[in-house]
């Protein structure tokens, strides 16, 4: 008896194998009968001969990219008396490695390995055909534009014959049913635009997928889901991977606890089908820039084996999800790129209650895998140009109502593939969205994220928190007492006709601030300040330049980076007590520790307008 407790590899769980089949089949020289096992022909007088017990080839597959075939072995193990599926790589029809069968308990030894191994090569012919693969989202076969998911899906419905490898890596057959996924969708998530807008974040990997062949800078979209604990982001996200595939840990929802080489492993090749890695926190590593550059990139780096020759990289474009109670922000250097690239939902409430959430998360771990081919099937029906059309409406309706920047034209590219994808949904009749509230929660959150995309806003900010908590080493103008270690000069000057409050920082000093704050290229914030009118420079340059001997070979110009003081910092600069200026002298990190050259430095009038 065929049971699916005695198939041992995980692939037959997700498929099954056409069971009509006649009981006795003659293949050339061959009998294959169940009940009888091998036979094999003699002269036409003869009776056939068993050479062992069953076992017969029923079916070889493919792989659509490497052209390896393996095949499935159907026999009969006289150790329980059943019939045992098995699948068995291609080299396990050779003499030397044939003997491994025994271990299944192939009845194969010394004596009939020849025979039967030329019968099992014989009823190849006989045996149904499968391609399979190992990479997912949409690819062009000679069956045309397909979606390779738990089959491949093409405008005339998934194609049977054509499905995941053996090693089955990701778990996307569907399972349960549609309808109960519905009616929970239905009853606990229509009308909660977060949760909509989780289902359609899980969903979007497939257009992005498509879009991502005409536009360079739509890769991989990150999406980050921070806050408290009991805001339900773990059960939103595991409903947005349920339009896919399993959304337990099972599946497609994998913990932030992986090396960055498990990570890559598994996005290699899943194109169009979402993920997730939750729990941010159990990461242990404490700056994640260069990993996230990566998943943002949508590719490994570049690796060479010894000899120096380049490894295979592993490469995705699809939806990366992440939760955690803090920002992604905070494992992050400030880095530009990485600000556009990544959509952070902070202290988002996703689900109501506790029971609800429940409700969620029981469903969607038996009913799942249904919504994502269901709604490429009706992509491929109705045309995917309808993609392209609905990703530039939905971008020039986000382009009127975000606030205006240089990111915005990048930044509105992403949510328009969330937005096309809602649009899609709803249109194609598949779930009821509120377009217009998810619209809305997006640009609100984009709001709320502007100025942190504002490069040389926010490192203005950063810098100037610095200087707050570190003004003890800057000087003031008429200052009696000198501090230990000098950083740079805090004055008052008369700039377009009214008083400003200015930091001069030298130039070695302004760098290694900048390193410690974690900012990649002080010259690109250098520029955006020059840009946006903040620093006071000489002309031509974008320093001031002071008199000071650092290196105890003379006095000659020093740079300095000068900036106004915004006015609300003004009243966070304290005015220092009054002290002897003779009891302590500078302390320089350039060693000049000179107090005339302290003198000089202070009476910054005559060295800048």
């Amino acid at each position: 008896m065929l049971t699916s407790d005695n198939i041992s590899d995980k692939y037959f769980k997700n498929f099954e194998i056409n069971e009509k089949q006649p009981s006795d089949i003659q293949i050339g020289g061959y009998i294959f009968s169940k009940t009888k096992g091998i036979l094999a022909k003699g002269k036409d007088d003869d009776t056939p001969q068993k050479i062992a017990e069953y076992a017969r080839i029923i079916e070889v597959r493919s792989d659509l990219f490497t052209n390896e075939e393996s095949y499935v072995l159907e026999y009969y193990r006289s150790s329980t008396k059943e019939i045992i599926r098995k699948r068995i790589d291609g080299e396990m029809l050779i003499g030397s490695k044939a003997e491994k069968l025994v271990k299944y308990g192939v009845d194969i030894n010394p004596s009939n390995k020849r025979q039967v191994l030329t019968a099992l090569t014989r009823s190849r012919m006989n045996a149904s055909n499968a391609f399979v693969y190992d990479v997912y989202g949409w690819r062009t076969l000679k069956l045309g534009t397909v979606f390779l998911h738990a089959n491949a899906i093409t405008h005339e419905g998934p194609q049977s014959c054509y499905r995941q490898s053996d090693s089955a890596r990701l778990d996307l057959r569907p399972r349960g049913s549609y309808t109960d996924w519905l009616s929970m969708y239905n009853t606990h998530v229509k009308g909660n635009t977060p949760l909509e807008l989780a289902v359609v974040l899980g969903t979007s990997s497939v257009i992005l997928n498509y879009l991502a062949i005409q536009y360079p800078d739509l890769k991989t979209l990150i999406v980050h889901l921070n806050g408290q604990s009991s805001q339900g982001k773990t059960t939103a996200a595991m409903l947005a991977l349920s339009v896919g595939g399993n959304p337990t840990s099972n599946g497609l929802l994998k913990s932030w606890n992986s090396t960055e080489n498990a990570i890559m492993s598994h996005l290699n090749a899943i194109d169009g089908i979402a993920t997730c890695f939750d729990e941010l926190s159990q990461n242990r590593s404490a700056n994640l820039t260069s990993l996230l550059y990566s998943l943002a990139e949508g590719k490994q780096k570049d690796r060479s084996n010894i000899d120096g020759i380049l490894k295979e990289t592993a490469h995705w474009c699809t939806t990366i999800l992440s939760t955690g109670e803090l920002s992604m922000f905070n494992k992050l250097d400030k880095n530009l790129g990485l600000r556009m690239r990544i959509l952070e939902f902070t202290q988002v409430q996703w689900t109501v209650s506790g029971n609800q959430s429940e409700e969620i998360k029981h469903n969607v771990s038996t009913n799942y895998g249904h919504l994502l081919p269901l709604f490429v099937e009706r992509l491929l029906k109705s045309g995917l140009s309808s993609i392209d059309q609905a990703f530039e409406e939905q971008r020039q309706i986000l382009l009127t109502k975000m606030k205006d920047s240089p990111t915005t034209v990048r930044v509105s590219m992403k949510l328009a593939v969330i937005m096309a994808t809602a649009y899609l949904l709803d249109t194609m009749g598949l779930i009821n969205l509120n377009i217009d509230h998810i619209r809305d929660i997006l640009i609100e959150n984009d709001r709320e994220n502007f100025d942190s995309r504002d490069h040389g806003a926010k490192a203005m900010e950063d810098v100037l928190q610095y200087l707050v908590e570190h003004q003890s080493k800057l000087v003031r103008d008429n200052q009696s007492r000198i501090p230990n270690e000098v950083i740079g000069v805090l004055s008052v000057k008369r700039i377009s006709g009214s008083n400003q409050m200015v930091i001069s920082i030298l130039k070695a000093q302004f760098d290694s601030i900048m390193a410690e704050l974690k900012y990649q290229d002080s010259r690109v914030i250098l520029k955006d300040w020059n840009q946006k009118g903040l620093l006071v420079t000489e002309a031509g340059r974008q320093t001031v330049r002071m008199n000071l001997d650092i290196d105890s070979s003379g006095k000659k110009k020093v740079p300095l980076y000068s900036f106004l003081i915004p006015d609300e910092y003004k009243n966070l600069f304290f005015e220092p007590p009054t002290y002897d200026m003779s009891t302590m002298l500078p302390r320089f990190s350039n060693n000049a520790k000179m107090l005339d050259e302290m003198t000089e430095l202070l009476d910054v009038d005559s060295d800048f307008d």
